[in-house]
């Protein structure tokens, strides 16, 4: 749905394994590696332990693929198979003639024949399990068993579990302690790190094709990170759904919102939010009542020391006091009119702590915010993550709104200009026929330049703007537009049911030097973070 918003051939988070997206980091490469170094030994049995969708599944197909022809593989997705019916589904694996109606001892002699015959071609074989941790405890002896068919010097079958950690409790139990003597490999998958998700995230996107600057900055990795525990499969569907939600508002700067809305709507959000909820105030509860002990036996003392204190509360809905010695006040948004709006407590917590990202750099709107941030960051999570009213991909939520009012001030204080009181001024009401044929000759000289432009070129995109925004943008492109007028295009297309207008400059012979004229772009142009467009892309999509 997305992909050709951000110019990529294919998703790049899908939690169905694509080994051509598999990342080396977080010790992945290391462990496939060994892995493959493990099989060639053909030496005991192999255990890789992970958490649910910490990447086993991705990891086991990476295997398969590395190993050479001269490795046989049997592969068992299903581990709910009895003992008695194992040995059957490992021979009809390897389409052997042992029939319903044949003995265990039988079955054993023909799948022996088979090893050794494979082993005297020079050929392995081994046998893949994943989902070990739920295949009974009998079943694990009598692959046990199977480890015993060898020479003198070779195991005729190699063995390799996969399983999540519950598979280590199953292998503890003293019933099944000589399986566990024969496990010569143990590998865990480890959560990835902030760090490692940054990392991850970029490589997937530029691996699919994304070609304009870095989308996810190491602050939103380090919030991902805290949300999804560093387990692949949910750092995949919290990056799928933020660049869904920065798709349906039209824009290319991701921010904190975009993963709070993400993970609202994602069907770990509400465990993840709850225990982190239950965590804070389990750690601020001893606290809280040593406090409240401490005012109680004080008394008149805290009494005196509390009424000298200046301190400013803001209750949910209510508007702060005002008065003659009031401490420094932080300055409200404003709003499409101009009017300083009333902030509930939960607009002023967003207002403290969003952080805004401009040209891969972060921008905090006000230095009093910034020094307040420390103490209102965990209070902001609670206030951004409501339980029982999640933030759908769907709708505009308050914090949206909260966020892009905030970004707004951002953007013009890092441009060195203050915060107007009004809106920019637009095209008169009288000059309005002027402003409606200005546009449609703008549109249709772009659509005449993509029309004989070279498909093999590209351009930058430098500007979206809503409908509703239409008569600014054109003010702005009449009148404020450090580049070209003459090689700026502007085209309008309809995304999610509403219309979008996106502005192109210029076109180049090549990627490298599209990138090269992205940073010559003037600061005003670079803060809505420009990136490249192939003509060829643009005429399919635009034409």
């Amino acid at each position: 749905m997305y992909e050709e918003y951000f110019g990529l051939d294919r998703p790049p988070f899908k939690i169905s394994p694509d080994t051509s997206l598999f990342y080396e980091g977080g010790k992945r490469g290391d462990i496939l590696d060994a892995l493959v170094y493990a099989v060639h030994r053909g030496e005991g049995i192999i255990k890789v332990v992970g958490e649910v969708g910490s990447g086993k599944t991705m990891l086991c197909r990476m295997l398969q693929l590395k190993l050479p022809k001269s490795v046989e593989i049997i592969y068992i997705g299903n581990p709910s198979v009895s003992a008695e019916d194992i040995l059957f589904v490992i021979a009809h694996e390897l389409e052997l003639p042992a029939t319903k109606d044949a003995s265990k001892h039988e079955v054993i002699h023909i799948l022996q024949d088979y090893l050794l015959q494979r082993h005297i071609e020079d050929k392995q074989v081994v046998l893949f399990i994943e989902e070990a941790q739920g295949m009974p405890l009998d079943t694990l002896e009598e692959i046990r068993l199977l480890s015993n068919l060898e020479t003198d010097q070779h195991k005729l079958l190699q063995i390799i579990l996969f399983g999540q950690p519950e598979l280590d409790e199953n292998l503890s139990k003293k019933s099944i302690r000589q399986l566990r003597e024969r496990i010569t490999h143990n590998f865990d998958l480890s959560p990835l790190t902030p760090v490692e998700i940054h990392n991850y995230l970029n490589f997937r996107m530029r691996e699919v094709g994304y070609t304009g600057p870095e989308l996810i900055t190491s602050s939103l990795a380090k919030k991902i990170a805290r949300y999804s525990g560093g387990l692949l499969r949910r750092i995949n569907i919290i990056a799928d759904k933020i660049l869904l939600s920065a798709f349906a508002e039209g824009t290319h700067n991701l921010t904190s919102r975009h993963v709070i809305a993400a993970v609202n709507d994602s069907a770990f959000g509400v465990d993840v939010v709850r225990n982190n909820g239950n965590t804070i105030w389990w750690l601020a509860l001893p606290v809280l009542i040593a406090v409240a002990l401490a005012i109680h036996k004080s008394g008149p003392l805290w009494t005196d020391v509390l009424a000298n204190i200046r301190i400013e509360t803001v209750e949910l809905g209510e508007k702060q006091p005002e008065n003659d010695n009031k401490p420094v006040e932080i300055e409200k948004p404003v709003t499409e009119n101009g009017n300083n709006r009333e902030d509930t407590g939960a607009q002023v917590i967003d207002a403290l702590t969003e952080e805004t990202v401009i040209g891969g750099s972060e921008v905090t709107v006000d230095p009093v915010i910034a020094e307040l941030k420390p103490v209102v960051a965990e209070i902001k999570t609670e206030q951004l993550v409501p339980e029982a009213d999640a933030v759908s991909l769907a709708n505009k939520s308050v914090y949206m709104d909260i966020a892009d009012k905030i970004q707004d001030e951002s953007v013009k204080i890092e441009a060195g200009g203050e915060t107007p009181d009004t809106e920019p001024k637009l095209v008169d009401n009288a000059t309005s026929t002027n402003y409606q044929q200005w546009l449609d000759a703008k549109l249709q000289k772009s659509r005449e330049w993509l029309s004989n432009a070279q498909r093999d070129k590209v351009s930058i995109q430098v500007l979206m703007s809503k409908k509703s925004k239409v008569r600014e943008l054109v003010n702005i492109l009449q009148n404020e537009w450090p580049l070209n007028i003459d090689k700026t295009y502007l085209y309008e297309v309809e995304m999610e049911s509403q219309i979008i207008y996106r502005v192109f400059y210029d076109e180049f012979e090549s990627v490298a030097r599209g990138r090269q004229e992205i940073k010559r772009l003037p600061a005003s142009v670079r803060v809505n973070s420009p990136y490249l467009h192939s003509v060829y892309r643009m005429q399919k999509a635009l034409l």
